[in-house]
């Protein structure tokens, strides 16, 4: 190649480095032995943009780790160090791990006025520090000194989490429900929370912008509550959570640049493999709080829902629902749902009062299949038919029918959308025996009320509830047949 001749020749060397590296894959021969050698004689060149980029052209030869290492410890630019490491990063580090820690312990206590570069560099170590070991995992302490976590719920809905945590200090708060506790695993099989999350302590209603944010992790308890939480005086592996509304990727970073500033003894940021997260979530508009995720906690809540399709209800979602639609649930009630979708909805219905009998149907196929392998990871049993729900003829009634129905975005069509839900309205009282009820979420609300002021004659609304999921406005109907 044209290029790599002149490198070897040493023409037009800088301008034939950075095409080389633009277009990497076709210009570029790692069996050229020649080539390699010419690079690392390239390393110790007086140009530092020839530098850099040799050494980053060098990651794509193999054993070059060691030449590289020789060359960061000699560089004396700071911009020139990161692509050092970038070189190495192509490589298999397993060998050099000590030498690796010892440059990342060494930039963690460089109390130069070289941040930016620092913060560089550490980008580029710290997850190839993690690829390149076993990573012992922290373990929180069951029992210690009390946290505070809230659990976000659907909006408006904090009370359907009181039931879980009668037995602890919780009061209602705008994201869900704050609870104090003493251990944390308690809480992982509760199924109707979204997400739990640890409030920092003096960074909350900040403004969004760096200064105030800056401000609350500067007066933050980050570190008090993770020495509460482990045994573990090493360091923790972060990444930013951007929860904002509007997406802003260049004030996370700052966020990240800050966290690492005021806490290097602490927190190292990574992209990949992180222990907690820092949450940066908007609470209202131009507001935001700082929270603690627990990443490598992981709740085994739903296991089962290994498969799911476009559109598939969030599990949280229809435990919520669940618990609203209980009070209704007959005792050992013969069950469809003739939209059951991966099954999701009809599952967790089945975990609160277990059926005599469940049935879901559903016209999509990968749906079925994905409710069968869900439902089999569930321990449940519950006999699926590929049909359309509305051409299904029964042999028997059943006692209820608990559904996600199919709304606009899934069935772009408002004539067929319309005539989808008068036909199913229509059948309902062949479906359901008398007394039985229909637990029914949609968005579709013209639809629900326009049916069931047709067929008021066998069919009541008992409950109606308006449940807000981000931009769109959701209803749950609890309806019964008369």
């Amino acid at each position: 190649m044209v290029l790599a001749t002149n490198i070897k020749k040493g023409i037009d060397v800088k301008d034939s480095l950075i095409a080389m590296k633009s277009d990497i894959k076709n210009s570029l021969d790692i069996n050229d032995d020649e080539l390699k050698e010419k690079l690392i004689e390239l390393l110790s060149n007086e140009d530092a943009k020839i530098r850099k980029n040799s050494a980053i052209l060098l990651g794509n030869f193999p054993n070059t780790v060691n030449e590289l290492l020789m060359a960061y410890n000699q560089e004396k630019t700071e911009y020139v160090k990161e692509a050092y490491l970038k070189g190495i990063a192509s490589q298999n580090c397993s060998s050099y791990l000590e030498q690796l820690k010892e440059i990342q312990l060494h930039l963690i206590h460089d109390n130069s006025n070289e941040a930016k570069h620092i913060q560089a560099q550490l980008k580029i170590l710290n997850p190839l520090i993690l690829k390149s070991q076993t990573h012992k995992r922290k373990v929180i302490k069951l029992k210690h000194q009390p946290v505070d976590v809230v659990l976000t719920s659907l909006p408006y809905y904090q009370f359907i989490l009181f039931e879980s945590v009668l037995h602890l200090r919780y009061k209602p708060v705008t994201q869900g429900v704050l609870v104090r506790t003493e251990s944390i695993y308690e809480l992982l099989d509760i199924r109707t929370y979204n997400d739990m999350l640890i409030p920092l302590q003096g960074a909350s209603g900040l403004d969004m912008t760096i200064e105030s944010i800056e401000a609350g992790i500067q007066r933050c308890n980050i570190v008090k509550i993770l020495d509460k939480l482990y045994d573990d005086a090493s360091f923790f592996y972060f990444r930013v959570d951007d929860s904002m509304r509007q997406k802003d990727p260049s004030l996370i970073k700052k966020v990240s640049e800050k966290f690492f500033e005021y806490y290097p003894f602490k927190l190292l940021n990574t992209t990949e493999n992180y222990e907690i997260e820092i949450v940066v979530k908007e609470v209202r508009k131009g507001k935001v709080n700082l929270y603690l995720r627990l990443s490598h906690l992981k709740s085994n809540r739903f296991a089962y829902r290994k498969e799911t399709i476009a559109n598939s209800m969030q599990s949280y979602v229809a435990a919520t629902l669940v618990q609203l639609a209980k009070p209704y649930m007959i005792d050992h009630a013969k069950v469809m749902d003739p939209f059951v979708g991966c099954g999701t909805l009809l599952i967790e219905r089945n975990m609160i009062k277990p059926p005599k009998f469940s049935m879901g149907i559903d016209i999509y196929s990968k749906g079925i299949e994905a409710a069968k392998k869900n439902t089999k990871l569930a321990g449940q049993t519950i006999y699926y038919v590929h049909k359309d729900s509305l051409r299904f003829v029964n042999n028997e009634m059943f006692d209820e029918i608990i559904t996600d129905m199919p709304t606009f975005p899934q069935l772009p069509d408002r004539e067929k959308l319309t005539d989808l839900y008068d036909r199913f309205f229509e059948r309902i009282h062949r479906l359901i025996k008398s007394g039985g009820y229909i637990f029914l979420y949609t968005s579709e609300i013209s639809l629900v009320r326009k049916n069931l002021r047709l067929q008021e004659d066998y069919l009541s609304l008992i409950e109606h509830y308006e449940i807000p999921r981000g931009k769109h406005m959701f209803y749950f109907f609890i309806m019964q047949v008369k």
